[in-house]
């Protein structure tokens, strides 16, 4: 008998549409990559890729914070440019030409001290602090 209860309790909360397993699409795109907000590991800079090599939740456009501290600091900004040129697999390759420009290695320098983000993905692994997560 309990077990029909709480099937039948299942049922009429599927069919009163109360189940809920995320965000709905359909939302805004503030960065105009084609990736609505809320799916969006980037959505502060055009990123239709979504490369996240390092999975925190923040997209290569965003995260410059490579030792996930909370902050991009000097070092990322010196590693980054001690790749200038062509690489294969360097971390400030952001749109995976095989080469990390100036203009990458400024982007990380221009946000020295700063947070990464912001994502718009938000889950129950979401850390804050690694990244700036709605």
């Amino acid at each position: 008998m309990r077990i029909k209860l709480l099937a039948l309790t299942f049922g009429i909360f599927l069919a009163a549409g109360t189940a809920y397993a995320g965000p709905v699409p359909g939302g805004p795109d503030t960065d105009g990559d084609t990736v609505e907000d809320a799916f969006d590991n980037c959505t502060s800079r055009p990123n239709p890729t979504q490369v996240d090599t390092d999975h925190d939740g923040c997209g290569q456009f965003c995260d410059f914070d490579w030792n996930n501290n909370g902050v991009v600091q000097l070092g990322e900004v010196n590693l980054a440019a001690s790749q200038a040129g062509p690489c294969v697999g360097c971390v400030c390759d952001f749109n995976q030409n095989g080469s990390c420009q100036l203009s990458e290695v400024n982007q990380i320098a221009a946000a020295a001290g700063a947070q990464p983000g912001p994502s718009g993905i938000s889950t129950a692994q979401c850390n804050p602090v690694r990244c700036d997560c709605p």
